[in-house]
């Protein structure tokens, strides 16, 4: 591979925009930025997509090959064999993603999180003879977990865990979005020399410094009060009913100058609702759901603090969330708890403070020491933060070198060494 114009890389992707998720926002930045540094990209989406209105469907500019439902078969199943709806969207994937690639002639398939993709590509692969990357994002079984699907160590968590390890084994190159990760495949016996790390990114030119709009600020109420806010999706481990709590806390001690801005929206919605009206906060946080990606840029800058309280598990301790950056690179300030995901990000950026995961106490402290803050030293500490995030948390900063690894393992061998291991499709 000499010409950089030749590359052609097949996205194979769980879901993507319009839906809202740092899944689908991460997929996005990956494809406009390699298509930015030249290289011809097209993406294929799992059944679990399954809100489009057409088998491609072109979305700002970037075309998506969709997978329709194999619904018969699966309502045969009536949900009753475990793995076996799983297995049976993954054979529904396999073939669409060899569909497009015998019309589209990839030089190289790069899948994404969860391993059901992986597994997908990795059957393709073999049959095209195509090198395979695959992109870890969070662990599935982890996830399935703060979500309450099953505990912890239980038969279903290790046989998830073995499939994921054996994805992650037969990949031509093993991405990882964290350190945190990469540590925990490195321990399952991934070769470290193997595995390539991709962080999240942000795009510094889209997310500028901004003044806050008067409209939208009366709009939410907001006028003359400090703001603390969560902007991303609503699931059960940011913690965010922890964060009403702290916040009724702080208003019974006597701190009534701030409002709590809570946008976005997710499984966790209700119980969040729940503790605003628990704790009679109702005056004091404003909750307006999901915004447009257009529009997300003047919501960041209603927020003078952004927290990120997440509660402790595997999951947190080992992903990095997306929006604390994109709320660094528009100069506002970031808190957070002290899991990894959390502390991975402030400590690189070289900004923000953290509390206790699960420390009440500890978090109303910290949340009290930003609001004693000038707003002047809220904007210093901004300024510095945006500085630090575009010096190493660039999209394309963290994409060349996985770019570079597409060109290094296509000029060294072209296809995948013959005889590999096959991992086993659910």
């Amino acid at each position: 591979m000499s010409d950089p114009e030749e590359l052609r890389v097949l996205h194979v992707f769980d879901h993507s925009i319009p839906l809202h998720s740092g899944y689908s926002f991460r997929s996005r930045y990956i494809y406009e930025v390699e298509r930015s540094m030249g290289l011809r990209v097209e993406a294929v989406t799992s059944a679990r997509h399954d809100v489009h209105q057409a088998p491609v469907e072109e979305i700002d500019g970037l075309r998506f090959h969709r997978t329709e439902r194999p619904s018969g078969a699966l309502d045969r199943l009536q949900l009753k064999l475990p793995f076996w709806r799983e297995r049976i969207l993954t054979g529904a994937m396999a073939a669409r993603v060899e569909e497009v690639a015998r019309d589209f002639r990839p030089h190289l398939l790069h899948a994404h999180s969860p391993f059901f993709d992986g597994q997908a590509a990795l059957a393709v692969g073999r049959k095209l003879d195509l090198p395979v990357f695959y992109e870890i994002r969070a662990f599935w079984e982890d996830d399935a977990v703060d979500k309450g699907k099953f505990g912890e160590g239980g038969f279903v968590y290790r046989q998830v865990k073995r499939l994921e390890t054996e994805v992650a084994r037969d990949a031509t190159r093993l991405v990882c979005i964290c350190e945190g990760l990469k540590r925990d495949m490195i321990a399952r016996g991934i070769p470290e020399e193997k595995i390539l790390v991709s962080k999240n990114g942000v795009e510094v030119e889209t997310f500028r410094p901004r003044e806050k709009d008067p409209a939208l600020e009366r709009k939410f109420g907001l006028e003359g009060k400090r703001v603390l806010g969560f902007i991303g999706s609503f699931f059960v481990y940011e913690g965010l009913d922890d964060l009403v709590a702290s916040a009724a806390r702080l208003r019974a001690a006597g701190r009534d100058d701030f409002v709590l801005l809570l946008i976005g929206g997710g499984d966790a919605e209700p119980k969040v609702r729940e503790a605003v009206a628990r704790h009679g906060m109702e005056d004091r946080v404003v909750m307006p759901g999901r915004v447009p990606h257009q529009e997300i840029q003047d919501h960041y800058a209603l927020i003078d603090t952004f927290v990120y309280p997440r509660t402790r598990s595997r999951l947190t301790e080992l992903t990095t969330p997306l929006k604390p950056l994109e709320a660094m690179a528009m100069e506002r300030c970031v808190i957070g708890s002290d899991v990894g995901g959390i502390r991975e990000l402030l400590d690189e950026c070289e900004v923000g403070a953290s509390f206790r995961a699960g420390d009440a106490e500890d978090m109303d402290r910290v949340l009290a020491a930003s609001l004693d803050r000038s707003l002047e030293d809220l904007r210093e500490e901004g300024r510095r933060g945006r500085v630090n995030v575009a010096r190493v948390r660039s999209w394309r900063g963290n994409l060349e070198p996985i770019v570079a690894a597409y060109r290094e393992v296509l000029g060294r061998s072209p296809r995948p060494p013959a005889g590999r291991p096959k991992s086993a499709v659910l």
